[in-house]
């Protein structure tokens, strides 16, 4: 479990070792979810209430004739589409699957997420603010998932469970900071060519951005070549990357993990937090070397508050 999450380095780096210890942190079922008509797309929401630190979420789908009350899921398969966590005071995640995917490998889990299998973490190794979330005081929580039609009769099985944790005595949690991850843009770009533009938020201090290039809808490592970033205010203009090949991102964000980003991925990290919130305007630009379908592109940006 700690080494799945890097728990244990993360939390005894603040001296609070006693979240980790066996008889505090574990995993617990909260939900499973079974589609309610045959080969047919849905959304499921699935209310977590918990009294106790959270770590993270696990979220496991597959797919069988079955309808319900099926022990097991069937066959396991990549078939959620997107993921969110909503709080009464807004999203904490909003994602596609696939970033959930990409995330898992480029934040340093070690390993890529098996057939089936979607994770949710709170807290992050080179994120020294970000830390886990005190499930009482973001209550209803609720994780909205959306699936793809399962093939021909078949129906899907979502099972999620939660890792959790006792808030030790004497901790003070009062000025803990959540991390969020969310993508703001769904941008296409059309079979344009050339320099294209993509808006960021401006408020935030962002430890990394986490690009998914499509096009027309398939994941896609060439639909753009290069990438800068440019932030404005009055009297300055800042580059902090400065067209830098994709490809070359790419390898970098593999030689750190350890195993390469899926398809259509790349990350851009700024371990001690970029301050966006001193712009008026801030811009990835990505080029298109070579006219696509219908050349996409979706942000996921990170940050704690």
């Amino acid at each position: 479990m700690s080494s799945l999450l890097n728990l244990v380095s993360r939390f005894e780096k603040f001296g609070l070792q006693e979240i980790v210890r066996p008889e505090n942190a574990k995993w617990r079922p909260v939900g499973i979810k079974h589609s309610g008509t045959v080969a047919t797309a849905e959304t499921f929401t699935q209310k977590i209430e918990s009294t106790k630190l959270i770590h993270a979420i696990m979220i496991s789908i597959g797919e069988s004739t079955t309808a319900t009350g099926a022990a097991e899921q069937g066959t396991l398969a990549d078939d959620l589409t997107s993921l969110a966590l909503e709080a009464p005071s807004g999203e904490i995640k909003h994602m596609t699957a696939d970033m959930n995917k990409a995330l898992a490998i480029a934040t340093g889990q070690g390993k890529a997420l098996s057939t089936g299998f979607y994770l949710i973490t709170f807290s992050d190794p080179r994120i020294p603010e970000a830390m886990p979330l005190p499930g009482w005081l973001f209550k209803p929580l609720n994780l909205v998932m959306v699936d793809n039609a399962p093939a021909g009769s078949n129906y899907h099985h979502v099972i999620i469970s939660v890792l959790e944790s006792f808030v030790p005595q004497g901790i003070d949690i009062s000025k803990w900071k959540v991390l969020y991850e969310r993508y703001f843009t769904d941008e296409s770009y059309g079979t344009a060519t050339g320099e294209k533009p993509y808006d960021h938020e401006v408020t935030r201090n962002v430890y990394g951005y986490l690009y998914e290039m499509d096009d027309d809808g398939t994941l896609d490592n060439d639909i753009f070549n290069k990438l800068k970033i440019v932030g404005e205010k009055p009297g300055a203009e800042h580059v902090p990357v400065d067209n830098q090949w994709i490809s070359h991102i790419r390898e970098e964000n593999a030689m750190q993990a350890g195993v390469a980003l899926p398809t259509g991925f790349f990350y851009v990290a700024w371990p001690k937090g970029y301050d966006t919130g001193q712009y008026k305007s801030l811009k990835s630009i990505v080029n298109i070397p070579t006219a696509g379908t219908d050349a996409g592109l979706r942000v996921l940006e990170r940050y704690a508050k």
